[in-house]
């Protein structure tokens, strides 16, 4: 295969697992190339930018929308919820990262989420307990993404399309 993008933003030698300590600054960015991508799950496809955050009140659950906690780090995250939108949402999280811990979420790229009503090809929102949904009226604001295929209460991909 030929390799295609190169660039390493930093070297990380554990993106999935988290920490007790912060190991990295708040808000860090790792670019993980398509080869990676692609070597890690072949249903992914393309790079993917993961940001570092702390957990809020709660921890994070795996495949859950993340959300900003509001008073505190832009990077402090807990899941979100249906009245997020898109500002307020740093990524998807691939792992339980528990209270006051550290870890890695997916803010760009193809990712796993926990979807309750979601149709392939349909943008998606943050909706109850960390899950996705597809966009209804006036939810503009809301567009976290795209599903790439079906979930009904279940785990589906969703290309992820934050800033």
């Amino acid at each position: 295969m030929a390799y295609g993008n190169q660039f390493k933003s930093s070297p990380i030698s554990d993106i999935t697992t988290a920490d007790t300590s912060e190991l990295y600054p708040l808000g860090s960015t790792y670019v993980e190339s398509a080869d990676e991508v692609v070597a890690a799950n072949s249903t992914h496809e393309g790079d993917r930018l993961w940001v570092y955050v702390k957990a809020g009140s709660g921890g994070i659950a795996t495949q859950s929308v993340v959300a900003r906690v509001a008073g505190t780090s832009p990077f402090t995250g807990i899941n979100g919820v249906a009245a997020n939108t898109a500002a307020e949402v740093i990524g998807i999280s691939t792992y339980v990262i528990a209270e006051n811990s550290y870890g890695w979420v997916v803010r760009r790229g193809c990712v796993e989420a926990d979807g309750n009503s979601v149709t392939q090809g349909v943008d998606i929102v943050p909706a109850a307990d960390g899950e996705v949904n597809d966009v209804g009226s006036s939810e503009e604001d809301h567009i976290i993404g795209t599903a790439l295929d079906a979930a009904s209460s279940a785990v589906g991909t969703v290309f992820l399309t934050l800033a």
